[in-house]
Parts: C-alpha cells; structure tokens; sequence
C-alpha cells in the first residue's frame, strides 16, 4: 500500500484541484508507469483507501490462472500451481487473480516517465482552470498592476492569475497616458484565448503538440473601454433605462458616446453626465482628460448629425446626396472651427458615430457651393437636344480643389502615393481624402467601414520613405512628431512605417 496523504493534500490544498481529478492524474501516472515497464495497463488495477485519515493506493495487477503448459505471459497470466500457493486450493484455471504490486519496483525511467506526465497533466488543469477565470473577464473592466515592460514597448500587466500575466499591446495603449512599472490601472479586456499550439519534434520523430498556455489582451485605447466606464459609472445604463447606441473613439483625444431612452421621464444625456457633470468627470478624469461628448441619439439622421457636431452648434443640415449619405452641416462663420475640430477630429469622430459624410460648410460657402453645381449642371443643359435623343455615354467629373474636399496644406492626397484608382475611389466613398486621415482611424474602424485587411495592409503598404531623399528625420504624418531616418514605429502614436 503507498501512502499519498501528503501528496494528495498538496494538490487539493494548493493546487485546488478537486478530489476526482486527483485520483484521475495518479491512476494515470500509474498506468503510464506499469506500461512502461510491461507494455500494457490494460490488467493494472489501482484502488483509493481513505482511512483514519490517510489516502493510500493499492496496485494490482490481473493475472487469469492457467495450466502450466499453457502458461505464456508473465504479465497476464499466473501458473497454477502459483496461484495455488497465493490463493489457496480452491483455485482453478480460468480463474483471474488480482496480485499486489509495487509501484516502488517499477523502472526507474517508467517513473520518471510518469512523474513528467503527472507534471503536464497538473499544468493542464491549472491552464484550464486560469482559462476559464480569464474568460470571465472578456468584455469587462479589470484592475491589474503593469509587471514589465517587452522591447517592443508592449507591457505585461498581473491580473492576480497563478503563472499567467495578461498582455497590454502598444495598439491599446492610449498617447495621452503613460506607463510605468508597479503602476495600476482598470483595463478592458478585449479577448481571451489558448494561444496558437506549437508542432514540435521529439526525440523520436514524432510529431507532438506544445500549447503556449492562456493569452489575455488588454485595452485601454478602444471604445469598447469607453463604454465600460460609462456602464460602471452610469446606473441608468447599467439597468437598461438608458442606453448607448453608438460610440466614435479618437484615443487620447475626444470621444463621442451617443445615448438614447425609451422612457419619457429620463434625460438620456443627463443622466449619462449626472449632476454638474460629475459622472462624465469621473470617466475622463479615468483616461487622463480625454474630452468625452455625450450627445442625444434620434431616429432622423439629419437631427442626429446636428446633435453629433457638438460643442459646435449647428444652424441646420442638408442633405446632398442620400444614396451616398452625404451631407451638409452650415454653421455661424465662428463655429466652423469649433464644428471641424483640431486636426479635423470633431467631425470625423461625428461621421463615424452618424454613419454619414458630413461637410461643414458656412452660409456663404454653401451658397458657392450650390452655385457651383447649378453652373455644371447648366454647362451640360447646353449639349443637350430639347427632345434628349442621346444620352451622355460619360459625364466630366466635378474637379474639387483641396480646400473643398477639406485637405489642409501639410496633407498628403490620398491619390498621389501610387494606389490603384479602384481603391482611391472607395476610400473617397467612404470620405478617406488624405494618408492623414487614413492613420486617424483604429484597423477595426477601417474594417466597419468597408475596406477590406488587403486593402488596408496595401495602403499603409504604399506610405515610404524613398532611399533617394537620403533623409535623417522626418515627420510622422498622424502625430507629427520628428523621428530619425529608419524608424519603423513611432513611440508617440504607434503609426509603423515601411522603408523602401
């Protein structure tokens, strides 16, 4: 009999593993052992006996008794006159006898054998049970303490789980935050998986798999963080009286979160800020003063798009083009500013929540604007016979000079660094005019609004540096920070660059 009390207690106690799972992972190093040394396990017996306290184990081995001249293997079958001498006279042939084995006269490499695969089945059960606490995360806030920094800036964060850190990637860290060693913060976490599996190579040839373990990814630079404060600070969103239906999210700089509720007797947007604003406060004071609009969410888009462009207020909203969901914002010749935002941002942000092509234009600007159009079209009025006989085969595209389509001086055209006219045209469709504006948008972003990871990856693809300018610096075109010639990531904003 072999005395496992501590063992087993070890494995109970600090291990956490309940009482079956342990019987589980010794009957299966047992087994592997008794194989190693007779090349099967399928006679092996293994009993648990929990008395006065101790948890033992008791080996045996089947063994069917047969005649002497018909006994063959030493493993499974036992003489009879043996089994007479264990068993007594009353013993007969075709009987099966269970004999007590020790496991201490196992081979020495059959129980190393089983100890590794004890400590693999160990390390199984406790990913697997990390896993399952890590998946409950997904999708929610944590508090975890950063550990260490990678050398690609990427930083491990503890989340209190046993051997495991979660990963917090240059991608979800936000510009206007920094990080340092045993600093804490709350994270969202964005997904949770196994990690890839790995083929190896054994000794042997054979081919056999290495699971990586449990892999966490953190996030505190996408909207979905914004939306988790707001559903821990709000009660209101947190019952479902109100409730966020859309969020536009430039890290580090302004956020819009659009609300709406199906109850009359509740402000939305009141609720969301709280009295004196101290609940919206509470959330920016959270990402280090990132401005967070909260705007009343409407069925008519055209309102919605008004309510969107705050802090600007807007005079009214025109529609130019309803199939291609383009519109026209006209403001006050002093909140035009305001409407469009530094570098752009708050009307981009205010087209990605509406889901609309929004042009803030003046009165004055507008009317040039119509003025333009009514001149094309009494341009084309001229080709045309009173009885229309022919139609256009091809109609003159409407040239817009920079300044209308809303690229400033210091910035690229997308249509000038080589892109196939197909995709320069579907990025203009989606109102994508500059390689500056392309870099304002997250991956996810560009993939919600239609462009494909090829279509992506062949865009950022095309924005080098040429040799031939033998540059030492140069200008990052999201943050405009100076780097030296040959940086391929920029430390600022995390754009990454591709030399030729």
């Amino acid at each position: 009999m072999l005395d496992l009390t501590i063992e087993i207690n070890e494995m109970i106690n600090e291990r956490k593993m309940d009482d079956e799972k342990v019987q589980a992972l010794i009957r299966d190093m047992l087994k592997s052992a008794y194989k190693r040394k007779t090349g099967t396990d399928e006679n092996i017996v293994i009993k648990f006996i929990y008395e006065d306290g101790r948890k033992c184990v008791e080996v045996f081995a089947q063994k069917e008794v047969v005649e002497e001249e018909n006994w063959y293997s030493s493993v499974t079958e036992i003489p009879l006159d043996e089994a007479i001498e264990l068993a007594g006279e009353d013993v007969e042939p075709g009987d099966v006898l269970e004999i007590v084995l020790d496991p201490k006269t196992f081979e020495y490499s059959a129980v190393q054998s089983a100890k590794q695969r004890g400590q693999q089945v160990v390390k199984e059960y406790n990913t697997d049970k990390i896993y399952v606490d890590a998946k409950a995360m997904e999708g929610k806030l944590v508090f975890g303490e950063i550990k260490r920094q990678n050398k690609n800036s990427d930083f491990m964060v503890n989340l209190n789980l046993e051997g495991t850190d979660a990963l917090f990637p240059v991608r979800g860290q936000s510009p206007r935050e920094t990080y340092a060693i045993t600093n804490k913060f709350k994270f969202y976490v964005e997904k949770v998986d196994r990690g890839d599996e790995i083929e190896k190579r054994g000794r042997d040839g054979h081919q056999t798999k290495k699971q990586r373990g449990v892999r966490i990814l953190l996030s505190r630079s996408s909207k979905e963080f914004i939306k988790a404060l707001i559903e821990h600070e709000v009660p209101e969103i947190a019952s479902g009286d109100v409730e966020i239906k859309a969020i536009a999210r430039h890290a580090g700089v302004r956020t819009k979160v659009a609300v709406d509720t199906k109850k009359s007797d509740i402000d939305p947007v009141g609720s969301t800020v709280g009295k004196s604003g101290t609940r919206i406060q509470t959330i920016m004071t959270e990402c280090e003063g990132e401005k967070i609009d909260v705007v009343r969410y409407d069925e008519d888009p055209l309102v919605f798009i008004a309510n969107a462009l705050i802090p600007a207020q807007v005079q009214r909203v025109v529609t130019i083009d309803p199939s291609t969901k383009h519109v026209v914002a006209i403001v006050d010749d002093n909140q035009q500013g305001i409407a469009i935002g530094q570098g752009g941002v708050n009307v981009k942000l205010a087209k990605m929540l509406c889901d609309w092509n929004i042009e803030v234009k003046t009165q004055s600007q507008f009317e040039e604007m119509e003025q333009t159009q009514q001149i094309y079209q009494n341009v084309n009025n001229l080709f045309k016979s009173d009885e229309e006989e022919f139609e256009e085969e091809t109609e003159e595209p409407i040239v817009l000079t920079n300044e209308q389509i809303g690229i400033a001086e210091d910035e690229t055209p997308i249509s000038d660094i080589g892109l196939p006219e197909e995709l320069v045209n579907k990025l203009h469709t989606i109102d994508i005019w500059s390689i500056e504006e392309f870099f304002d948008y997250e991956e996810d972003e560009l993939l919600d609004m239609g462009l494909t990871n090829d279509e992506i990856d062949v865009v950022r693809n095309s924005v080098v540096i040429s040799e031939e300018e033998e540059v030492e610096e140069f200008e990052c075109p999201i943050c405009h920070s100076i780097l030296p010639a040959g940086t391929s990531v920029c430390p600022s904003c995390g754009a990454e660059f591709e030399f030729e």
